[in-house]
């Protein structure tokens, strides 16, 4: 694998990034994850996700892609099936865009959003076809610690 990249891109607008949107299902035998995202509207993209195992839901996320000044910005906050945050009130993971392909987007972590500095960590998103998303959660190392194989639900 190619070092993935961690110098943020400049992003004013999000449209390029309406590929994402839609409804997103992985059922395997172990899990039932579900990713929904909306389309672009007032600057942003709204996702939320839900893990299910056991019949039982494990955890939630809700997600937002924003543009800011230092570029797009993924902001993600979990919670327990209660609702009750994992993060403590006022914060949430934060990733940076640091490359955009017609089909394929990648967000490196930042410890800060207000100075955007790279911690190790991405979050890639790839539309393989029209109804095939490849989700990848890659940690400091570059191992990859989750991939997820979605296909659009019609």
């Amino acid at each position: 694998m190619t070092s993935l990249p961690t110098t943020p891109i400049p992003a004013d607008s999000l449209e390029q990034l309406n590929w994402i949107s839609g409804a997103w299902i992985e059922d395997t035998p172990l899990r039932r994850c579900e990713e929904i995202w909306s389309t672009v509207d007032a600057h942003t993209l709204m996702g939320m996700f839900r893990w299910i195992s056991d019949d039982e839901v494990s955890f939630y996320e809700f997600l937002v892609i924003k543009v800011t000044e230092m570029g797009a910005e993924m902001h993600v906050k979990h919670f327990h099936p209660t609702l009750v945050a994992w993060e403590e009130k006022e914060r949430f993971q934060a990733f940076i865009l640091t490359d955009l392909q017609p089909n394929r987007v990648v967000f490196a972590a930042i410890q800060d959003p207000e100075e955007s500095e790279v911690t190790g960590g991405w979050l890639t998103y790839e539309l393989t076809d029209g109804d095939h998303l490849e989700v990848c959660i890659i940690e400091a190392n570059e191992n990859v610690k989750l991939n997820f194989h979605f296909v659009r639900e019609t």
